[in-house]
């Protein structure tokens, strides 16, 4: 693997991230990586968000939102597909802005780097126990009626098992690993074609339930009411760049990713706007009683797909449609915690992490330590929530771990455009085999600013200040962990 040089201030010359990685085995085709993007973001949201969402902005405007923030990622998968395409390398969303603002601001460069790799690693552990919560909702529901109604040790046996059956998956090597989230992949386009089929077949799906553009409050405000659910739309397209997380593992990385990244793209937009489309159209609907969803008139059923195939089918589509959800969500901890270990690794690799996180099973040649400390960090923070959310502080953890996540992903977008304009000047001269525009800097200018401009927005306008608070305590944490690491390292 080709290995470029960075140049520090001091004029010392050290080896580039681009070569982290290369211990690993290669198992994961160009097919692969597409089915590894889509299965890490496609897990509870397309199922049971439309409810919630459609609660607070009504069918018109969450279809808009969805639309807006399909066509508003646009940018950022551009970006990722450049940076991807110059960083074959394990752990890529974190070794693309270590080496950018290394290189963009010598000195601080450093700590800049690793909070952003911070960032993106502790908002996914946060997204992974928001998809934790809408498992344990959904089972509760299952067994109990609703989440409120479960004993409170339920939701975190839940969340416990969840993590230690998703974690004991990514022990596998990584070919067999990729051919499980192939299978699970596949499953969920089975799964929207199947529900859409059902509800279109019902004799009962009604255009004039889409077609409304008051949410169900009653606020006519449209613009308001698609600002509502824009940060949970933007959110569904969160974990992207997880198939660059293990481009060291891919096939031809500096060209397959990219085009994982754009396909992944084009089918996460597919699926959701099937999923929202077809829940507005299959019932008319009321608030529920705490307000936080969507029930179908005179009853508890609620504007989810288990439920609602339940009830357009009869029970036995629900309870397929039940172990189908919990099937993706499954296998949707399974990708996006594979990805994630590769990115604790990298960050050790760079010093800024426990060393333990770098070492490789001599077999598998996966990051076993990393996998067993992002278990325990996720599980604890998945139940955590769920026990708050039982004392009333917030009515619904999924929701709220929703919107938290989408603050802290829109600062890593933010970065992503800073960092792939920086690189434009500062290393110009490095292999792009994907590259925006044919000449000159001007379009990848226009979308670093437009997905600056759209993320910044998103976390600033369209979520409360107890969200924002909390993003930024988690990304604030990072602090003292750096320079524990990089005075451990400074004294070996």
């Amino acid at each position: 693997m080709k290995q470029a040089v960075l140049e520090q201030p001091a004029g010392k010359q050290v080896a580039s991230p681009i070569k982290i990685g290369g211990n690993m085995k290669v198992g994961i085709s160009s097919f692969g990586a597409w089915m590894l993007g889509v299965g890490s973001i496609i897990g509870s949201m397309a199922w049971l968000m439309q409810g919630p969402m459609l609660a607070r902005s009504g069918p018109a405007a969450c279809m808009v939102a969805w639309i807006i923030a399909g066509a508003l990622t646009l940018p950022l998968a551009l970006i990722l597909m450049e940076l991807s395409s110059m960083f074959p390398s394990a752990g890529g969303p974190y070794v693309y802005k270590y080496y950018a603002l290394k290189r963009l601001i010598p000195g601080m460069g450093e700590l800049l780097g690793f909070l952003t790799g911070w960032l993106f690693w502790v908002s996914i552990i946060v997204g992974l126990a928001c998809m934790s919560n809408g498992l344990a909702n959904l089972v509760s529901s299952t067994f109990y009626g609703s989440a409120s109604a479960s004993p409170i040790w339920f939701g975190p046996v839940v969340i416990f098992a969840l993590f230690g059956s998703t974690t004991a998956l990514n022990f596998l090597s990584i070919g067999q690993a990729s051919k499980a989230s192939i299978l699970f992949t596949i499953m969920k386009f089975t799964m929207a074609f199947t529900f859409a089929a059902l509800v279109l077949a019902s004799g009962h799906p009604s255009l004039d339930n889409v077609m409304q553009l008051a949410n169900p409050a009653g606020s006519t405000n449209f613009v308001a009411n698609v600002s509502s659910v824009l940060m949970l739309a933007l959110a569904g397209f969160g974990f992207m760049e997880i198939s660059g997380c293990t481009s060291s593992e891919t096939a031809n990385a500096e060209k397959s990713v990219p085009r994982a990244m754009f396909l992944t793209l084009l089918s996460v937009t597919l699926i959701y706007l099937t999923m929202c489309f077809c829940v507005s159209i299959a019932s008319s609907y009321v608030l529920s009683a705490d307000k936080s969803t969507l029930v179908v008139p005179g009853t508890t059923i609620q504007a989810t797909c288990p439920a609602l195939a339940g009830m357009i089918g009869g029970p036995l589509w629900g309870q397929i449609f039940t172990a189908a959800v919990i099937a993706s969500i499954v296998g949707c901890g399974f990708t996006a915690l594979l990805g994630l270990a590769r990115v604790s690794y990298s960050m050790a690799e760079t010093k800024l992490f426990p060393k333990q996180f770098a070492h490789l099973d001599e077999v598998s040649k996966v990051p076993t330590y990393s996998l067993w400390f992002q278990f325990w960090c996720v599980a604890l923070i998945g139940i955590a929530a769920n026990l708050v959310s039982r004392s009333g502080l917030f009515p619904d953890a999924y929701a709220f771990l929703g919107d938290t996540f989408g603050v802290m992903y829109a600062f890593v977008a933010m970065l992503y455009g800073v960092c792939v304009v920086s690189l434009r000047y500062t290393d110009p001269d490095l292999p792009r085999p994907f590259k925006i525009g044919k000449s000159g800097n001007a379009l990848v200018w226009t979308m670093a600013l437009i997905t600056l401009g759209i993320w910044g927005y998103a976390a600033l306008g369209c979520v409360s200040w107890v969200e924002q608070v909390t993003a930024v305590a988690i990304l604030l944490s990072g602090i003292p962990i750096y320079f524990y690491y990089r005075r451990i390292n400074a004294s070996q």
